[in-house]
């Protein structure tokens, strides 16, 4: 066992880049695509593909606010995954955000 001194770079993440777009977004309703992409550390193409799936699966509402997107959440959906199936989004974006407060996105 590695003592924490000694410590190597994560190889794996908790979430997924997708999982850290939306709760990015949830925290920045009106964050451009190169903000999104910054704070997630991928590439503006990708985070514009991510916010595009996350659409799509009714994840997030984008509209045009001028010449800017604003992005709403629909925290009614659930996590799709078997443990966390009956968790709703915003339940989970609740306790993620709150945790950010410590330590928010850059």
């Amino acid at each position: 066992m590695k003592s924490s001194s000694t410590k190597s770079p994560l190889r794996w993440s908790l979430l997924t880049n997708h999982g850290h777009v939306l709760a990015y977004v949830a925290g920045h309703p009106d964050a451009r695509l190169r903000d999104i992409a910054e704070s997630v550390g991928i590439t503006e193409r990708t985070a514009a593909q991510m916010v595009n799936d996350l659409e799509e699966a009714g994840h997030l509402t984008k509209t045009r606010d001028g010449r800017r997107n604003r992005y709403e959440i629909d925290g009614r959906l659930t996590i799709q995954a078997s443990r966390l199936s009956t968790m709703p989004i915003a339940q989970v974006l609740g306790l993620l955000l709150a945790a950010l407060e410590q330590q928010p996105f850059t």
